[in-house]
């Protein structure tokens, strides 16, 4: 099953006319990013934490660019991050090359920022069911939809591969001289990866927004019970349906695949007394919520 539509090539639609103005429709985005406590998609489980930042427009500084996080323990790089954070949201799209001396080559990124599942390209890409297409040296394709966001290249143009070790938006990126295969992760890292046409090291990921889980619902920050009872209260609806009402998936209905998404990213958070963001304890924590309403989780990799 591939993860997006597949498109004969025609004319291609002209988004980069429309990238800024397709993180404010919706429920692509959250609220500013200026710590990881405001982050909302978190990706895998541990004690450390990273983000990694993707700005469509690294060229202009006045455009907004989205954050996710992600939790391990180990060891971890840039690439393990990226890589984990595309095939954890059904929205973000990855073409890769092959991984050289400087290791992972990011040849495109792509946004499906209507959240209508038909991210497409006009070169006839194909994505798998994690998001990801494989490519040579490429430049120059375009996503078919005008309100997704997506940027390619790398004679013309290249996504610059930013990073900092502790909060950029206080400290400041610097430049990676390596890729993000041989960056190793430590706790409070940062990821910035910003596309110019320029080729200007100095470009770097600004005006962080949260890309919001698609589990999370009521869209308080974590995905947990009370996403839960959202999806219960909304199951079988087929009209009117909105994320809001339990549809994760994006397919116009409530049903079991949206139940399998909120599982996946099953992850509450609790603010303690210094508003410091906590993960709490959840041992065995999905599970025991959908058994106690007596629900039967059916496993849907992917809408």
């Amino acid at each position: 099953m591939i993860r997006s539509l597949r498109v004969h090539r025609g004319t291609a639609v002209a988004c980069a006319l429309a990238l800024a103005a397709g993180l404010s429709g919706g429920h692509a985005v959250e609220g500013a990013v200026a710590s990881l406590d405001d982050i909302q998609f978190w990706v895998g489980s541990g004690s450390l934490r990273a983000a990694v930042v993707i700005d469509w427009l690294g060229d202009d500084g006045s455009d907004q660019s989205l954050a996710w996080g992600f939790r391990w323990d180990g060891a971890a790089t840039g690439g393990t991050m990226l890589q984990a954070v595309v095939a954890a949201d059904p929205r973000l799209y990855a073409k890769l090359g092959g991984v050289g001396t400087l290791g992972l080559a990011v040849r495109g990124l792509g946004y499906d920022a209507n959240d209508d599942a038909q991210f497409a390209l006009d070169d006839n890409s194909w994505f798998d069911e994690q998001g990801f297409a494989v490519s040579g040296p490429a430049d120059g394709a375009m996503a078919l939809d005008g309100a997704d966001l997506y940027r390619e290249g790398w004679f013309t143009g290249v996504w610059n591969y930013g990073v900092a070790n502790a909060n950029p938006w206080t400290g400041g990126w610097t430049y990676s001289p390596a890729g993000a295969t041989h960056r190793p992760l430590v706790d409070g890292a940062w990821d910035s990866w910003a596309f110019t046409p320029t080729f200007r090291q100095s470009a770097f990921a600004a005006n962080a927004v949260a890309a919001v889980n698609l589990a999370d619902f009521n869209s308080d920050g974590s995905v947990d019970g009370a996403d839960l009872l959202v999806w219960q209260r909304g199951l079988g609806l087929s009209q009117g349906v909105l994320r809001a009402t339990g549809d994760a998936s994006g397919d116009g209905l409530v049903d079991g695949a949206d139940l399998s998404l909120w599982s996946a990213h099953f992850s509450p958070v609790a603010a303690d007394a210094t508003g410091a963001s906590q993960t709490l304890p959840e041992p065995n924590g999905a599970e025991a919520l959908i058994g106690s309403l007596g629900l039967f989780l059916v496993i849907v990799r992917r809408r």
